[in-house]
């Protein structure tokens, strides 16, 4: 072999052992980008789910204030009036559980002022209309509240039903 023809042969040689170490980079690092990919949609779609919890969780509590119920506290000190002195068979002598003797003389229920409950109403519709997850439960919610504050309820429950409808 002639070192002429060594050097003709080397540069296309070298070139394609370039292009080919290129093309094998880039094969691997498009696998790496696809699973990156995979892992951010997983995180996303986590992400989500974890967001939806959090709504509905506070969906539930502005629901609470729409029904009127406020904060319920165990007062210890009427729970202590309640059994003091007194044999387990005295406190539930008229055949009532201890549990509802105590949640009738014990728990007190803090109320929930009209302006807030008016608020939480307006609140629910809102977040129905904002976010698709809630729509239906928005609209079971202004159902149900329309049975004892009807006048605000039916407002929001017709808007919220127009804008679930499209073309209505």
């Amino acid at each position: 072999m002639d070192i002429t023809v060594i050097k003709d042969w080397l540069v296309p040689v070298s070139s394609s052992f370039a292009l080919v170490s290129t093309a094998v980079g880039i094969w691997i690092a498009l696998g790496d980008y696809r699973l990156k990919l995979q892992a951010e949609t997983r995180l996303s779609h986590s992400s989500q789910v974890e967001a939806d919890i959090h709504l509905l969780k506070i969906f539930t509590e502005i629901m609470t204030l729409a029904h009127g119920r406020g904060l319920t506290l165990l007062s210890e000190k009427a729970v202590e009036f309640l059994l003091k002195d007194r044999t387990l068979s005295e406190v539930t002598k008229d055949g009532r559980q201890l549990r509802d003797v105590i949640c009738d003389g014990a728990v007190l229920s803090l109320p929930v002022g009209g302006a807030a409950q008016g608020a939480a109403i307006a609140a629910i519709a809102t977040l129905g209309r904002r976010h698709d997850i809630l729509r239906e439960a928005s609209i079971q919610a202004l159902e149900s509240i329309a049975t004892f504050k009807k006048e605000i309820a039916e407002k929001y429950l017709v808007e919220l039903n127009r804008d679930a409808k499209p073309g209505a």
